[in-house]
């Protein structure tokens, strides 16, 4: 998966934001097709808006401007078709469309449709041309949904605009926020502050349950992590059915899971649904009965929209850094969020006087691989030796499950070098995590390598573990060229060893 570049991620910050103020929709979609066209130099750019069985064009860049208003029905033309689908429509050479409509007077190659759905229902269509063939790369198909799914919140807001006003603060808070956490925990409190609601709480969909993730101060703190099967309770049976479930008697509603709140009397839940894909459910409680009338049940639909934009914004961020801090190839980090990750290890390792270690590792013979087998084959030893080390380092690198300092952290260092950093281990500790690593590659990978070609057979990987320790005083500089020396000093002993240097 390609990295988005810098001027992309501001594309999606600034329009996102953008489209939770912006309730002028001319304005609106202008600004939008005005940005695509910046970032993604594009041909042509338009946004087609439904109108009864017909896609009218509302807003363009480079198209002559009196093609504003012109209609295309619902079903012809690669919009149309895109339209009557609710599909993105890909066209890499219009050369071989027979269907393609040319409004512009400029050549093009090739072009992308993307619907853009709210609810399941068809607002309309948003259109890039380019001037080249295959001009589309899967990070263009998939930043252009994005955003066309977020055209999709802001029609549906200017449209209601009267009945928006209350929830426009929150959207603009949740389009600004891309941490996941800190995301879901503002969204209930809005929730409850400025709708008025007793409590709020939000649970996220984990396979066949749901995960209660953030919570209102009525709950008690312990409620944090509580699965509820799909089906179960009143927060359960609205992910079941995908639709606000409203009890207004809950002592007379049996299948009530308690909140750990004394005295509820109502709950409502609404499904988070981003594409009509469950995403998780908003839940609120109070201790009237009856307390949720229909001005509640559309007020938190449209929040819910919004909510779920929001979450896959977050995850979309996340991912994101995810990958601008990880080797494509092996799923390590790469050299630069070591780098960086040893400095802060150092720091911390200095100031509370904390041991800290690391691991260098150079595969031995690695160029023999590729001669004799090939590059692929190459890759798929460094990929194999990567998935083992993560299973035996300390606990993966994942911010849910533990705090930084309490995980190793591996990375590819360059080439056939893999690198570990140990917080909280002493030389003792590192050398046998490396010797257990050391006997596990020559032992294991040679046979878990996964090679289409039956023919191939690797003889045993093994691999020169350099280990140091952290020298209280020393500069990330000088901590690496020690470790770097003792990889070198197993590989001069003989390879196939650890070397610890002082």
């Amino acid at each position: 998966m390609e990295l988005p570049l810098p001027n992309e991620i501001e594309l999606i910050s600034s329009v996102g934001l953008q489209i939770r103020a912006e309730l002028d929709l001319n304005r609106l979609l202008k600004l939008i097709v005005e940005k695509t066209q910046e970032t993604f130099h594009y041909a042509y750019g338009s946004v087609l808006l439904r109108e009864g069985d017909d896609l009218v064009i509302r807003a363009v860049t480079e198209y002559p401007i009196d093609i504003i208003g012109k209609t295309i029905p619902i079903g012809q033309g690669i919009t149309g078709r895109c339209a009557y689908t609710k599909k993105r429509i890909l066209i890499p050479d219009l050369s071989r469309c027979d269907y393609y409509i040319h409004l512009g007077d400029r050549m093009v190659q090739s072009e992308l449709a993307i619907p853009i759905i709210f609810q399941d229902k068809l607002l309309g269509v948003l259109n890039t041309e380019s001037a080249e063939k295959n001009a589309y790369s899967d990070r263009d198909v998939r930043i252009l949904e994005f955003l066309s799914s977020q055209i999709a919140v802001a029609i549906r807001n200017a449209q209601t605009h009267s009945q928006l006003e209350l929830l426009q603060t929150i959207g603009i808070q949740l389009n600004s926020i891309t941490n996941l956490e800190k995301l879901l925990a503002i969204i209930v409190q809005e929730v409850k502050n400025t709708l008025h609601y007793d409590s709020a709480a939000i649970f996220l969909k984990q396979g066949e349950h749901l995960v209660l993730k953030a919570i209102t101060k009525e709950f008690p703190p312990e409620m944090i992590g509580l699965k509820i099967p799909i089906g179960q309770g009143v927060t359960g049976r609205c992910a079941r059915e995908e639709k606000v479930i409203n009890i207004g008697d809950i002592p007379n509603y049996s299948d009530y899971i308690p909140s750990g709140i004394e005295g509820i009397q109502s709950e409502i839940a609404s499904p988070l649904l981003f594409e009509n894909k469950l995403a998780g459910v908003l839940t609120i409680e109070s201790k009237r009965k009856n307390s949720f009338d229909t001005d509640d049940i559309r007020l938190l639909t449209i929040l819910c929209s919004q909510i779920a934009v929001a979450i896959r914004n977050a995850n979309l961020y996340a991912e994101l850094e995810r990958l601008a801090i990880t080797d494509p190839l092996t799923g390590l980090y790469n050299y630069r969020y070591y780098h960086n990750r040893l400095a802060g290890e150092m720091a911390r390792a200095s100031r509370y006087r904390h041991p800290l270690s690391q691991i260098l590792i150079d595969l031995d013979d690695f160029k023999r691989v590729n001669d004799l087998h090939g590059h692929l084959a190459g890759d798929e030893v460094l990929k194999t030796v990567a998935q083992l080390i993560r299973k035996n380092i300390r606990k993966y690198d994942e911010n849910t499950l533990m705090e930084e300092a309490e995980i190793d952290i591996a990375a590819r260092y360059g080439g056939e070098e893999l690198i570990i950093i140990l917080p909280e281990t002493d030389a003792e500790g590192a050398i046998q995590t490396a010797e257990r690593l050391r006997k596990l590659l020559a032992e294991q990978v040679f046979r878990e390598v996964n090679l289409n070609n039956a023919d191939i057979n690797l003889n045993p990987v093994t691999g020169s573990f350099g280990v140091t320790s952290y020298i209280k005083g020393e500069s990330p500089e000088a901590f690496l060229q020690r470790t770097d020396q003792a990889m070198y000093e197993a590989k001069r002993l003989g390879k196939n060893q650890v070397f610890f240097l002082k």
